[in-house]
Order: C-alpha cells, then structure tokens, then sequence
C-alpha cells in the first residue's frame, strides 16, 4: 500500500513540474485574468500587460497571442493619465522702457513711473559787488566806476518724468567765462541838524550884511545911477546881473539849506 502511494506521489509532481515552468506569479481576479508584472517577456507579454489564463475575451483593444500555453490569453494594456497643473503668471507693474534709469525688467504692465536723466549747458549772470570808497556814512551816492555783471557756463545734470517734470537736479561743473568788475561808489557826507542850522544862520548874516553894504557903498550909488541914464537895455541887464551875480549864488544855497533841513525834520 505505501509503495502505491509513492508512486501516485511521483505522478502527481511529475505531471506537476511543467505547469510550474510555465506559470508565472501574479494573483488571477474573478474573470481569471491578471496584470504581468515579472518575466512577462518569457511568456510573449509586456511589462504591466492585462491577460486572461481561461479564454475570456477582454475590453481592451490590444491583445497578443502567444505561443505558450496560453493559446486563448487576451491582455489589456493600462495607461496612466497626468494632470496637467497651468500657472498663471504674476502681473508687475513698473517702468518697461530700457532707455530710463529704473527700468524693471521683470515688469509686465507700464505704470508711468519712468525717470530720464538730462544734461543740459547754460550761460548764466554773476553778479558784481559794490565797493564804497572812504569810510563815510550812506548819503548822496556818486558812482565813481560802473559794475559789469559776469558771465558764467553751467552744466546741470536732472532728473525728469515721463512728462518732462523736472525732479531733482544738480550742478555738474561751473566755467567762468567773463569776471564780473565791482561797482566803485563814493557817499557825501550828511550834516547834522546842529551843523545845517550853523550854516543857515551864516547865510541869512550874509546876505543882510550884503544888503546893507549895498546901500552904503557910495560905489554902488554911482555904478546904479550910472547904469539908469544909460537908455539901451540890454547893457543895463548886464551890469546888473555883475553886480548882483555874488548876491544870487548866496540865495540859491539858502534856499537847499532850507529844503533839506525841513525833510530832515518830516523823517522824523
């Protein structure tokens, strides 16, 4: 009896051994069907292809028959989809123009916000001094020399807007062109309220002595009776504007006396 049930042993692993050889692993599903993940080349199958071990017919479009045991194998092929992920780019707004100083170049959209560089030559005025000559106090002032302005030429470097609005500027370099000649002046001297009173006072003396000499100088009777029987006139003018040419100057000097005294007064 034992000698029979090795011998059924034998058969059994004998008929065993070249279902062994062709079968490769995988877990079948409930239509016996399964996915090829091993040695799928030895059996006539790709890598990852769907085949079927009892003859049922798969949905798939790709089937292969091989030369094996596996006469009635229909095998599926999976196909993996990706998802395409589509960023929107960011908007950045600033200066597009290559030609400005803050150029952006990461700027999508034009903001406005562009800044030139400008450089521009001018002639420009210097002006002169004014010299006073002596040590007097301010009053009647007499030009002595005439003052010339200068001349000079200015670079300015400035920054501008895309409207042409100036926003800062400075100044590069300066040349002088022409040197400006100061003007020399010279004041006269005021007098003091006591000082013109002083003189005023002469003066009105003055002219009173000048008067009363007149009328008793027996020379000047004479020349006046002399200058009246002469009977053309324009003679008679004359000697009386000799006569009393040193009397007029004396009036005229009074009389400025008298005006300037008075502004000082209304001045204060």
């Amino acid at each position: 009896m034992r000698k029979v049930v090795k011998y059924l042993i034998v058969l059994v692993v004998f008929f065993m051994i070249p279902i062994c050889i062709l079968a490769h692993p995988g877990r079948l599903d409930a239509n016996g069907c399964h996915t090829c993940r091993t040695n799928c080349a030895q059996y006539g199958l790709q890598d990852g292809q769907y085949h079927c071990h009892n003859g049922n017919s798969s949905s798939s479009s790709n089937s292969s028959s091989s030369n094996n045991s596996y006469n009635n194998v229909t095998t599926r092929k999976t196909t993996t989809t990706r998802k395409t992920t589509t960023t929107t780019k960011k908007q950045v707004y600033g200066c597009m123009d290559s030609s400005a100083i803050n150029y952006n170049v990461d700027a999508t959209n034009k903001d406005g916000s562009c800044q030139y560089e400008k450089t521009e030559t001018k002639t420009e005025d210097i002006n002169y001094d004014t010299k006073i000559k002596g040590n007097l106090k301010e009053g009647n002032k007499t030009v002595i020399e005439e003052g010339q302005k200068g001349q000079k030429e200015v670079t300015i470097k400035s920054v501008v807007d895309e409207d042409g609005n100036e926003i800062s500027s400075e100044v590069v370099s300066e040349k002088i062109i022409k040197d400006p000649v100061d003007e020399v002046v010279e004041y006269e001297e005021e007098m003091s309220d006591s000082e013109a009173l002083t003189i005023l006072i002469i003066y009105v003396l003055n002219i009173i002595l000048v008067m009363f000499y007149s009328k008793k100088n027996k020379n000047s009777k004479l020349i006046i009776n002399y200058v009246r029987r002469i009977k053309i006139r324009i003679i008679k003018y004359i000697i009386y504007i000799i006569y009393f040419v040193y009397v007029i100057p004396v009036f005229i000097d009074v009389i400025l006396v008298i005006i300037d005294f008075v502004k000082r007064k209304l001045k204060k």
